[in-house]
């Protein structure tokens, strides 16, 4: 029987547990877990290539779960398997905490009781670049849910990983130990995931007893799930946990073939779109295992032949991509060249991002590089506006109606998508409190990008508010959060987040960085709490806290990192601090996956980065101050096709990593000197397997699969603020859409057709146009701009008649064909509905009035073209259904004021006459 080595002391108790999974004899090497990165192969940094610039991370690497590994190993050393044994399945159910581990005879180690008190100075983060940490934090222990450990200082892992491994490399006897006391409660707990049809409950059985058949036969199955849903690459990472991790004995006796298990990896990464992945791997099946054969589809196939089989020929044309149908026409159809402008929306306050007047000539509030402060800030005017306007459908007697959702300060208003009528409100405060000199401000652009989102399910719709009074010197405005859920009609609050505040999981301290995501019956946040970065579930139908993932600490010198909105693909929340990590958590558990360092710099660049000097005025210390955001603008996350992309506001690295492992499949510097199109910005989104991204001047397209540089083309010069810039574009189907003071340039992916350019038409003679930056979204055959100080919603004439074909209202048809410039076809639609036999009366009185309305638009425009005559006849077309007295008198008025605006006293006379007959009751 052979020892598992017992390696020298080294700096650190968990180097020790990972450095004996490196050293192994031959027979053990191939029980070590060889972790390949999906897709293009990064070069591995240098060493001391993880050492960033900036506020370091911290991550939570807890020296109580240190002590327990060291103590696993030291009775692994001495074949106490049932000691080892359990000290690691308490480290894996989390029970390290609570009670207390057997020193292990000859261990000079503490307790891992003995971790509860705080590590000494020296262990903390230290000074990089001349930025210390923002703010100190106390160390404390941690549970082995949160704890993590990492073999490169990027990916860090979750510990119960590294006990899965200890536990499979243990021979025979320690396995059937194992087996004898676990086997028969991870069966059970099989055949409850079995009867629920839970991929989570298959996901926890392998977790909690890994190295059992049940273990085994849980992971075969959820390999099988996992591809039947299309997660290739998640799927491909349980495979090779049972190939290169799982005991070979209890493969054997679970019948699971190696060579079948390998096929069906080379299957995943086919059908992920990793074909040179895919064809290495088979040719490696045919070199290993060449005289073996598979069943395929019903029929044997010789492994030797895969190579050549054409699902794995190199050369094969990608498989198509299939979008999402969008929500009905969308405005930017095949030959728009004109926008419609439908309505706009001015804030109360139309600059919520102004600086305050200085009180003195020497505040340095707003120093590009001041001292350190506690309570830094990003620049509160830059950055692009932070309005975001949203569409929703609302549920009517006949059919559904588009609304469009916004924010103007904390307020969330809901107003007709076509008109801008409003409809409802919330009882959020609408216009910000002014601004002081030293005091902290309630509205950041880079924060409310993330923050001030319409979010809505089919009950509720939900809103985070922050401060709301005046500020003050202290720091509670940058800490204020209040997550409310609204009733649909905004009348009433059914709950908020200040309603969970004690308890070990409650909302205290905790402050919400981005508008939650909705996943089934939760909402998941990114939050600050307690100063460290995590995720927050809570229930979406009463508020109530359910758990929370702590992520790291430290990474940001501002009091909170810009937000960035959480992604669920797959069941799995992918969340970005912003401050130095990305991470990938369970989003039905709450079980940490893997989380990511990520490089704030590219490693193959690192010579050409010279460190920022210290500021020499560090010995001045405003309380509040704004720091200048120095790389990409806050993005949201980018995952397409198992890939995550992340643009974080803290790197210089456009980074894409694996989904499902964090493994980086490549990297490309935004921040290259040599690039002719400038720094990278921000992401657009993602067509045809293509990224598009944007820096000041350049429209860039980059491969999603490889991180290819295919395209860069020019923007016209932006006369604008080159701090704010020109704004967020966005995609439409197949086209980009890039915001140009009073334009809008549209792009079409493949680059094949010369850049269009849009006009934005003024909607009032009397205002003077918005111009600058703006926010665009769109949703069908609406567009809106989200400017500083208000809302701008547009459309095109072929999208509104689509629209129009669409709908079964005739009132909204009417409209959406008067909108249009269909005058003639928008009132016919209201005649044949007044003369449908099932009118009500108040439905009728409706229907009257507005097709009062569009034939005294259409009489003014023929009388301001010369044809009085003409405009009176167009009343004439309704005469026989204006019948009620006072739509009658209406009508009648309406004939007066035409005839006196455009001066004909006769014909004003005699329509003043038939007036007056009408108010006598005698016409």
């Amino acid at each position: 029987m052979e020892r598992v080595p017992v390696l020298p002391s080294l700096r650190s108790p968990l180097v020790i547990v990972i450095g004996a999974l490196l050293v192994t004899t031959a027979a053990q090497a191939q029980q070590v877990r060889a972790v390949a990165p999906i897709g293009a192969i990064v070069k591995p940094p240098e060493a001391g290539a993880t050492d960033d610039p900036g506020t370091p991370v911290e991550m939570f690497e807890n020296p109580n779960i240190d002590r327990y590994l060291n103590n696993a190993q030291a009775f692994l050393g001495r074949e106490d398997y049932a000691a080892a044994i359990k000290v690691l399945q308490d480290v894996v159910e989390g029970r390290t905490v609570e009670m207390e581990a057997t020193r292990a005879p000859g261990n000079t180690e503490p307790d891992p009781a003995s971790a509860t008190k705080p590590t000494s100075p020296a262990a903390k983060p230290g000074d990089q670049d001349g930025q210390p940490l923002a703010r100190s934090r106390p160390r404390h222990t941690r549970d082995a849910r949160n704890s993590v450990f990492s073999q490169d200082g990027r990916l860090f892992r979750p510990v119960y990983r590294l006990c899965h491994e200890l536990l499979a490399r243990m021979p025979a006897i320690g396995i059937e130990i194992y087996r004898s006391n676990f086997e028969v409660a991870a069966d059970e707990l099989l055949q409850q995931a079995i009867s629920t049809g839970s991929i989570s409950a298959l996901e926890q059985v392998g977790t909690r007893y890994f190295v059992t058949l049940a273990a085994g036969r849980a992971m075969t199955l959820l390999a099988d799930r996992l591809m039947h849903e299309g997660r290739y690459r998640a799927a491909g990472q349980v495979l090779r946990d049972l190939l290169d991790v799982y005991p070979v004995e209890n493969r054997r006796r679970l019948g699971l073939s190696d060579v079948w298990c390998k096929f069906k990896i080379a299957l995943c990464l086919r059908f992920a779109g990793e074909l040179d992945a895919a064809h290495a791997t088979v040719v490696a099946m045919a070199a290993a295992h060449g005289d073996e054969s598979l069943r395929v589809l019903g029929e044997l196939q010789a492994v030797k032949d895969l190579p050549n089989n054409v699902l794995f020929a190199t050369d094969e044309i990608a498989m198509s991509r299939s979008r999402p149908a969008t929500s009905g026409p969308s405005w930017l159809a095949d030959g728009t060249e004109e926008l419609l402008p439908l309505w706009q929306y001015r804030f109360r306050n139309a600059e919520p991002y102004k600086d305050p007047k200085a009180s003195n000539e020497n505040s340095r509030q707003f120093s590009f590089e001041s001292g350190q402060s506690p309570n830094a800030m990003p620049f509160a005017g830059r950055y692009g506006p932070g309005t975001t306007v949203a569409f929703a459908t609302e549920a009517a007697p006949r059919g559904s109606v588009p609304r469009a959702l916004f924010f103007e300060h904390f307020r969330m208003r809901l107003a007709d998508a076509a008109s801008g009528v409003q409809i409802a409100q919330g009882d959020g405060v609408e216009e910000p409190p002014v601004p002081r000199d030293n005091h902290p401000r309630v509205r950041i652009a880079s924060h409310d990008f993330a923050l001030l989102r319409p979010v809505e399910d089919e009950a509720r719709r939900y809103v985070v508010i922050g401060h709301s009074r005046a500020t003050t010197s202290s720091a509670e405005p940058l800490k204020a959060s209040e997550l409310v859920a609204y009733e649909r009609d905004l009348g009433r609050r059914a709950w908020t987040s200040t309603q969970w505040l004690d308890g070990d999981a409650g909302l205290r301290d905790v402050t919400f960085l981005a508008a939650p995501t909705l996943f089934g019956e939760r909402l998941l946040l990114p939050s600050l709490r307690r100063g460290e970065y995590s995720l927050e579930c809570l229930d979406r139908r009463t508020g109530q806290p359910l758990w929370h993932t702590s992520i790291h600490g430290g990474g940001s010198p501002f009091f909170k990192a810009p937000g960035c909105q959480v992604v669920v693909a797959a069941g799995i929340a992918y969340v970005a601090t912003n401050a130095g990590c990305v991470a990938a958590i369970d989003a039905f558990a709450g079980d940490l996956r893997w989380v990511r360092r990520y490089e704030r710099f590219d490693p193959q660049h690192k010579s050409a980065r010279g460190k920022k000097a210290r500021n020499q005025m560090e010995d001045y210390s405003p309380q509040f101050m704004q720091l200048e955001l120095t790389s990409f603008l806050p993005n949201d996350l980018l995952v397409r096709d198992g890939l995550l992309v992340v643009a974080p506001c803290d790197s210089d690295v456009l980074l894409c990593v694996d989904a499902s492992t964090g493994q980086p499949v490549w990297m490309l510097d935004g921040a290259t000197r040599y690039a002719p199109y400038g720094r990278l910005k921000m992401i657009v989104g993602e067509s045809g397997g293509d990224l598009f991204m944007l820096s000041d001047s350049h429209l860039v397209t980059i491969g999603l699969a490889g991180g290819l540089l295919k395209q860069a083309r020019e923007l016209p010069t932006w006369n604008g603020s080159k701090t704010v810039g020109r704004g967020r574009a966005t995609m439409v189907g197949d086209h980009i859409v890039v915001p140009n003071q009073r334009e809008l340039l549209v792009f079409d992916a493949a680059g094949k057709q010369p850049m269009q350019r849009l006009p934005l038409p003024a909607f009032d003679a009397s205002r003077e146009p918005w111009s600058g930056s703006c926010h665009v979204t769109t949703a069908g055959p609406w567009l809106a701009l989200g400017h500083p100080g208000g809302v701008e919603v547009y459309s095109s004439k072929p999208a509104l008649l689509a629209f129009a074909a669409s709908t079964t209202d005739p009132m909204q048809r009417a409209q959406y064909l008067a909108q249009a410039g269909d005058d003639i076809a928008a009132e016919q639609v209201l005649v044949q509905a007044l003369s449908a036999p099932d009118v009500d009366a108040e439905q009728r009185h409706r229907l009257c009035g507005l097709l009062l309305g569009l034939v005294r638009e259409r009489a003014a425009r023929l009388a301001s073209g010369g044809d009085l005559a003409g405009a009176l006849a167009a009343f004439d077309t309704i005469d026989t259904w204006m019948r009620e007295r006072d739509q009658r008198l209406d009508w009648l008025l309406a004939r007066v004021e035409l005839c006196k605006e455009f001066g004909d006293l006769r014909a004003h006379e005699r329509e003043q006459e038939r007036l007056y007959a009408c108010m006598e009751g005698k016409g």
